[in-house]
């Protein structure tokens, strides 16, 4: 807090700058600078402005400030205050000098002065603030260039202020200003990405046909992938079709983002479609992307002959396959089992110089995987390590969960070490969880309680399964409250255990004749807010004679 002694100096200092300023005035040539339009500060100018923001800076509040600023009316001229601003670091407090320079002082602000402080505003996250001052600046005649409408749309957008940016569109128009279509765009694509794709496509069609904003074939793009990334492919189609309906050509980047999210939701056909109509009578041209999209549609319904028959009219039309089409129809046929035609498909891939990548073996290994062919996973296991290509999780994954269906679990715990070592893989539990599952199936439980620290150690959360994989393989080992433990250890976790887990527990706990346990676990779980239900008693003792599957946990 500054004391008397420092604010008495600092008036009686400004007292005697004053009178030199005074005199300084009296100059003929001074006051022609004065009157002359927007001068330049020279150095009584800026004395003056130096004396204006201290003396602001000192009073308590800016009425307070008025007393000690009217002698200086007579040489406040706008300039002097402009400078004034611009030594105030704190944008409400320069506000406050503008006003009260403005209403009490008599001064009529330069648009500098505006400007000045709408950006300052702005900057300070105060944009709600700088449009009331930019709509006083033009109702009193001032205009800025383009540019600066740009800058504080653009600032309210960046703040994620939407809605108030777009109340500015909506008013902007008045004022004779015409936005970009830059502008216009990223509004858009901050909303979709906000998840508000519905108040994006309501923006774009209040401002259709509207001269003052620029929308060109990149805002329809916007809503089109917006809308078909949360699957709302009806009024993509109806955007797409008001888009032609108003003048705007799509591109093939519009015709891209439509197909493939048809094809995302299953409308294969319908992108089929426009990909047949976009060959026969669009100005645009289909393209790798194109075909590969609607190839990855029939892939994932299962419908290869079809895939197959859209990847030789894309080699028909001159188009060389990417690594990405070639990965998704050998993942398609991996997933049909048809391993000879996806092997056909890598070798073809070779001979056409594409390079495969962890993607295409990952897809491969799985295919010959569910077919029960693991040592033809493993040689291309080791063809990949071969290549220098490194496995991804998915990799582990899907060998791992190979080789404990074929009772390997052995290998698969060495498979899992070698995952441990690496440091550029980031662990997931359904990775862990077929290991866990296997070594507490021969009844290793000691070995599976070391996999979950192994697991921890790598921040790898255990999920549900983890846990009741563990919770019946303790049970059935007779280990009752180590079983307990892990169950508490679940609540505790945050990870809610669903039926099978309870009712395996519960069940256990019975047959272990232990039944008071089981209010324990209820009032255990009940205090640390899980919702589940104890099952009847009734249901459970007849339940008792049927052998524990931990296979239902997985």
């Amino acid at each position: 807090m500054l004391s008397h002694a420092p604010l008495h100096h600092s008036v009686s200092y400004c007292r005697c700058r004053l009178r030199r300023i005074l005199f300084l005035l009296a100059c003929p040539a001074h006051r022609r600078l004065c009157t002359a339009s927007e001068p330049s500060p020279d150095p009584s100018d800026l004395w003056i402005a130096k004396i204006v923001s201290t003396i602001f800076r000192l009073a308590p509040t800016p009425a307070a400030a008025e007393p000690r600023l009217s002698p200086l009316r007579p040489v406040l001229s706008p300039s002097v205050v402009l400078a004034a601003l611009r030594r105030l670091r704190d944008p409400l407090s320069a506000l406050g000098l503008f006003y009260l320079s403005r209403s009490d002082l008599g001064v009529v602000h330069l648009p500098q002065a505006f400007t000045f402080l709408i950006s300052c505003l702005c900057r300070s996250g105060l944009q709600d603030v700088a449009l009331k001052l930019f709509d006083e600046m033009a109702s009193e005649g001032h205009t800025v260039d383009g540019s600066f409408v740009e800058f504080l749309a653009n600032s309210c957008i960046e703040a994620g202020k939407f809605d108030l940016a777009t109340g500015f569109l909506a008013a902007v128009s008045k004022y004779g200003y015409r936005l970009q279509a830059y502008t216009f765009n990223k509004l858009l694509t901050l909303l979709v990405r906000e998840e508000r794709v519905s108040d994006a496509v309501l923006l774009l069609r209040q401002h259709l046909g509207f001269q003052f904003l620029s929308i060109d074939t990149c805002s329809f793009n916007i809503l089109i992938k917006g809308l078909s990334r949360v699957g709302d492919m009806d009024t993509a189609l109806e955007v797409f079709n008001q888009m032609q309906s108003f003048g705007y050509v799509p591109d093939i980047i519009t015709y891209n983002i439509l197909i493939d999210g048809l094809c995302r939701a299953d409308q294969v056909n319908n992108g089929h479609k426009i990909l047949q109509k976009v060959r026969s009578d669009s100005a645009s041209v289909p393209n790798v992307v194109t075909y590969t999209s609607v190839i990855s549609g029939y892939c994932k319904i299962g419908k290869m002959e079809e895939a197959y028959q859209v990847f030789d009219e894309m080699i028909g039309a001159g188009i060389k396959p990417s690594r990405i089409t070639y990965n998704v129809l050998i993942n398609g046929y991996g997933k049909m089992g048809n391993m000879p035609s996806a092997i056909s498909l890598y070798e073809r891939m070779l001979v056409c110089g594409c390079p495969p990548d962890v993607v295409t073996f990952t897809s491969l290994i799985d295919g010959y995987c569910r077919s029960g062919l693991l040592n033809d996973a493993m040689k291309l296991w080791d063809e990949m390590n071969q290549r220098e290509l490194k496995p991804n999780a998915y990799t582990f994954s899907v060998v791992i969960h190979c080789l404990c269906r074929k009772n390997k679990v052995g290998d698969a715990r060495n498979l899992l070490k070698v995952l441990n070592g690496r440091r550029d893989v980031v662990p997931r539990a359904f990775i862990y969880n077929p290991v866990i599952h296997g070594l507490c199936k021969v009844g290793n439980i000691d070995e599976a309680n070391s996999v979950l620290l192994e697991m921890e150690e790598r921040s790898c959360t255990p999920d549900k399964y983890t846990y009741t994989i563990l919770i019946i393989g303790h049970c059935m080992k007779g280990r009752m409250f180590e079983a307990i433990a892990i169950f508490q250890k679940m609540v505790n976790s945050g990870c809610t255990p669903d039926s099978i887990t309870v009712d395996s527990l519960i069940s256990c706990l019975l047959k272990a004749g232990i039944p008071h346990e089981i209010n324990k676990i209820k009032s255990f779980a009940s205090g640390r807010g899980s919702n589940f239900e104890i099952p009847n008693l009734q249901d459970i003792h007849s339940s008792i004679g049927k052998s524990m599957d931990i296979s239902v946990a997985i």
